[in-house]
């Protein structure tokens, strides 16, 4: 079988001033990962794992060092070329939602397309949101919705594009222990079904356990990269 590497790290660093003290939150982070793996960041509070997620998903930028996604070092592009990039390539489900509460779940979802000028691909939509089990709410807005529907609304605007790589921040981390449930089977579906390769930050170590690798972040530093046992070792 052949795997193809979807994303590399290389000696990637981030660091903040505070006078003549300097604080690294990233510290030389080096690692790739192959097309279809599902990833778990884990850490304590303040490790450096959120900010590691939006450096690779170019939410933030970096101080040194490259993301290289699908061959693009996306550091290269300019802030225009890197809008498009991300929405053509890169899918993000945050812990609180984040929908525009003025449109309502079908226009959340297919906002993605609408914006990148797609048109939108009907038999891929009536499957997403049968799988999110969405069909008779596609009408109501945001408050009107529970927190589970609300994430699993965000997860279909996240995947509608088919991203080479879904990063998720604490998808659970505002639910309850039934919903996260849900949300967690939702990204191994998707992940076996379509190969869908996602890195999700978590302090959840049983929801990490469930992913094929988890990357344990300390001090902005990798302390450890273990895959599951069925899987070998890089």
């Amino acid at each position: 079988m052949i795997h193809i590497e979807i994303l590399r790290v290389n000696n990637l660093s981030k660091k903040y001033t505070n006078g003549e003290n300097i604080f690294y939150a990233l510290k030389n982070i080096n690692f790739s990962v192959k097309k279809g793996e599902f990833v778990a960041i884990t850490g304590k509070s303040g490790s450096g794992k959120s900010t590691l997620l939006h450096i690779l998903s170019g939410l933030d930028s970096k101080d040194e060092g490259e993301v290289i996604i699908d061959n693009q070092n996306i550091f290269e592009l300019n802030d225009n070329d890197l809008t498009i990039f991300r929405r053509k390539n890169i899918g993000i489900i945050y812990q609180f939602y984040n929908l525009l509460p003025m449109l309502d779940v079908k226009e959340n979802i297919l906002m993605p397309t609408l914006l990148d000028k797609r048109k939108v691909n009907k038999k891929r939509f009536n499957e997403l949101i049968k799988t999110l089990d969405l069909d008779n709410k596609l009408d109501s807005m945001p408050n009107d919705l529970s927190g589970g529907q609300q994430q699993r609304t965000a997860i279909g605007r996240a995947l509608i594009n088919r991203p080479k790589i879904l990063f998720a921040d604490e998808p659970t981390g505002n639910l309850d222990s039934k919903n996260t449930k849900k949300i967690m089977k939702l990204l191994e579906y998707y992940n076996k079904k379509f190969k869908q390769t996602i890195i999700m930050v978590t302090h959840d170590n049983a929801l990490a356990r469930r992913c094929d690798r988890n990357i344990v972040i300390k001090d902005g530093k990798i302390i450890k990269d273990e895959y599951k046992k069925t899987n070998k070792k890089k």
